[in-house]
Formats: C-alpha cells, structure tokens, sequence
C-alpha cells in the first residue's frame, strides 16, 4: 500500500511519519509534499497512491483548491489543526477526519477503515464523521512546570513569548521578561503547542506570535525578528523557514 503526505508542518508531518511507520510498517510514503502546486503536478504526473493524507491549511491555500483542480479517485484523509471544514471535506473522497494533534488510536481507526472498505465504494460514513467534527478544537498544552530557583512552578503557556534551547537545557521567556528552565526537550514542545500561536524560527528557538515586532532582512537569504523581549539569542530564522514563518505571521 502506498500514501501521499500533504503537510507544510515539519513537526506534524514528522509525527504522522512516525506513527504510520508504527502503525503500518508495509506502508509507503510515496510522494511527500507542502504545497498545493507541487501536489497537483504529482496528481498529473504521478500513479496515483492507494490514500492521501492532507492537512487544509497549507502556506499557498486551502487543500481543497487542489481537488477543485486536479480529481483524485483515491480516498482522502484529512489531519488538521481545524474543525470546521467537515462540511467541504464530504465534497471529496474523504474517508476520515483527524485532529492534530493526531493520537495512534484515531489514526489505527482511520487505517481500519481505509482496509475495510471496498476501493470502488466510496460511499461516506457520514455518522462518524460528523461525530468527529462536533469533537471540537485539538487540545494543546495550557502550562508547564518551570523552575525558579529551587522551586518549580506551574507557568501558562499564554503567558510565555518563547522557548529556546541553550546548553543543553531548555528554557522559556515570560512576556515580562524572566527566564524558566523547563524540563522537557524542544522537539517534544514543538508538537505540543498551538501551531497558530507558535512558531519554531530555528532549531534552538520556537516564538509566540505576540513576540514579533519587527521583520528585518539578514544576510544569505534569512531574516531576522526584533521580539518583545528580546532574549539572550540573535531571533534568526533560517534560510529554509523563512517562507513558512511569513505565511505564519500572516495567518
């Protein structure tokens, strides 16, 4: 069995990588990609995979777009941050629905279903479907637990502007200005927050958007961002986020 991924999130698409490797390891990823350009050319140049797995938000548009350009037989299923789109993804081949972030029982259901069903049928389970979107929003971390001194302390998410990495111990920023050491990893972090609030500029630092003040040019193709406050680091995104951090900030 072959799938395609359409995902313009680094850590979403590495998480869903991982958990269908876990899930189903005779599964291939044939085809990857993180825009809707891009995937309609595979649509007309490509054999088409077995199923799709598409997120709706894309840094070029909504997914959606590449259907109305492009038909695609094989069944589709969505992961998104998002809920509210249910209704147009019945307009599809639509199978399933998954919020981020995606747990490995919804995506085994999902994958039971794409193997149960009978490839020329592609009669709706509009039931479960619907039960799915009225689910709601994905639930993201609200606090950490952050040390202060000798004592640890339950800290809002809302209430830090970012989280960086720094010889090898991890910390955040409040929106006033004090520093906590976290006792987790950055990776780990990444995919537990609300990807419309954050962002990861770098591979030592993730920002919230009410951190940003100003966008400024940097050399070799990068910019840098003057942050409120600022930090013991440079804000530098790099080269090959740069693209993605702008349609972030335009959200």
């Amino acid at each position: 069995m072959t799938c395609w991924i359409i995902e313009d999130e680094p850590p979403a698409l590495r998480r869903l990588t991982k958990l269908l490797a876990e899930a189903r390891p005779n599964l291939s990823i044939a085809f990857s990609t993180d825009s809707i350009a891009s995937c309609v050319r595979a649509l007309k140049s490509m054999p088409h995979p077995d199923v799709i797995f598409s997120d709706i938000h894309l840094a070029d548009g909504l997914a959606f777009s590449i259907w109305e350009e492009k038909r695609c037989n094989c069944p589709i299923i969505f992961t998104t941050a998002y809920d509210q789109y249910g209704i147009r993804a019945f307009r599809v081949n639509s199978i399933d629905y998954l919020l981020k972030p995606i747990e490995t029982t919804e995506l085994e259901r999902a994958l039971a279903k794409l193997e149960d069903r009978s490839r020329p049928n592609l009669n709706q389970d509009w039931s479960q479907l619907a039960a799915l979107i009225q689910q709601g929003q994905p639930t993201y971390r609200e606090r950490f637990l952050a040390q202060k001194g000798q004592e640890w302390l339950p800290i809002r998410v809302d209430d830090l502007r970012q989280i960086y990495s720094s010889d090898g111990l991890t910390f955040a920023l409040t929106s006033a200005g004090q520093r906590l050491l976290l006792d987790d990893i950055l990776d780990r972090i990444e995919e537990e927050i609300d990807p419309k609030n954050w962002f990861r500029i770098n591979r030592a630092q993730i920002i919230h958007i009410d951190a940003v003040r100003k966008i400024q040019p940097y050399f070799n193709h990068r910019i840098v961002l003057e942050l409120s406050p600022k930090g013991e680091l440079e804000n530098v995104v790099s080269r090959q986020r740069v693209k993605e951090c702008k349609a972030w900030m335009g959200r």
